[in-house]
């Protein structure tokens, strides 16, 4: 809300007329995968919630939020063993299951397109609360195969519905590898985001 009130001067000579604010919470799923031909493809659901804050003038505005995102991840058992991370490097069958969590902050610039719809772009900035591996299969701690912080871009676009809710829809593509793993490949997150949200204000 900081940042976004730091940029509320600007919007207002750029766009002059009345402030509107909104501070809320929002639930929704969200779907996550992982890519990477350690893991298996497709994507993983998982359960999305938090707060949000925005402030707008006319057809531009800012919104901010912290999210609580849950996913899982599946692995290929031989891609583990080629790694040497499962404690049986003889069972290729094992695949793994890992639950994370994340804590999300997406910085988001919102665009008015039409009637109650805009477009929404910005940065999000991650970071792991927790990573279980549910099967054991690692013989080494979490914490040195998963990356703690992740960078995504963000786009989307969100509505705006009577009795103060809001529902919208976003993509976010990773930027930042997630494997501190020793397998030689780049580990990238997407998710795709459903939310309905309820502002206070």
């Amino acid at each position: 809300m900081l940042l976004i009130c730091a940029f509320l001067p600007v919007l207002s000579f750029a766009q002059p007329g009345p402030v509107d604010v909104n501070i809320g919470i929002k639930a929704g799923m969200n779907f996550t995968r992982i890519e990477g031909s350690t893991w298996t493809g497709g994507y993983r659901s998982g359960i999305l919630a938090g707060a949000f804050g925005s402030v707008g003038v006319k057809k531009i505005g800012g919104q901010i939020e912290a999210l609580i995102g849950t996913t899982t991840f599946t692995g290929k058992g031989s891609s583990f063993n080629d790694a040497g991370l499962l404690l049986n490097p003889a069972d290729s069958t094992s695949q793994g299951s890992f639950s994370a969590m994340h804590l999300h902050v997406p910085l988001l610039l919102n665009l008015k397109l039409f009637g109650n719809a805009s477009i929404q772009l910005g940065p999000q900035f991650s970071s792991l609360l927790s990573a279980k591996d549910k099967d054991d299969v690692l013989n080494v701690p979490t914490s040195s195969v998963f990356n703690t912080s992740d960078i995504s871009g963000v786009v989307g676009i969100q509505l705006k519905l009577p009795k103060k809710l809001n529902a919208g829809v976003r993509y976010t593509f990773g930027l930042s590898d997630q494997n501190l793993s020793s397998v030689g490949e780049s580990w990238k997150l997407g998710s795709i985001q459903v939310h309905l949200g309820f502002s206070f204000l």
